[in-house]
């Protein structure tokens, strides 16, 4: 899997309630494909460069993802279907999801580092207490 960001601008009239659920149908289909959210930040209302479809301002949301080719477009299209979605653009980030993987898998190890000893101790504290019951 690779590291992905996509931004996207949603029309400023509609109300928040509308702007979420657009960012939690795009978090369902990631889901769905198996994949992993890294964050969502909504960056709120800003000032375009230039109109769009008459727009002077648009409602920034910033989307990081693990995923492949296949999930990339499904949420383009989704996008590009959407009339709330003003632009929207998806770019792979490779130091970003090379990093990312690399401590995830060490988090991992850890955890599992972690639920072995535990898992030991209380085998210990079983066979001690079994020992002083005979």
């Amino acid at each position: 899997m690779r590291g992905y960001e996509t931004i996207f601008i949603l029309d400023p009239d509609i109300p928040d309630e509308d702007a979420d659920s657009v960012i939690q149908r795009l978090t369902g289909i990631v889901e769905e494909f198996g994949c992993k959210i890294i964050k969502i930040e909504k960056w709120g209302k800003k000032k375009l460069a230039y109109r769009i479809k008459k727009k002077t301002k648009g409602n920034y949301v910033l989307f990081n993802f693990f995923g492949d080719h296949k999930l990339t477009t499904e949420l383009e299209r989704i996008l590009r279907l959407d009339d709330r979605v003003l632009k929207y653009l998806t770019v792979r980030i490779d130091k970003f999801s090379e990093l990312d993987l690399a401590k995830e898998e060490a988090e991992k190890e850890e955890a599992e580092k972690e639920e072995t000893e535990k898992e030991e101790k209380v085998e210990e504290h079983t066979e001690k207490r079994d020992a002083q019951v005979d």
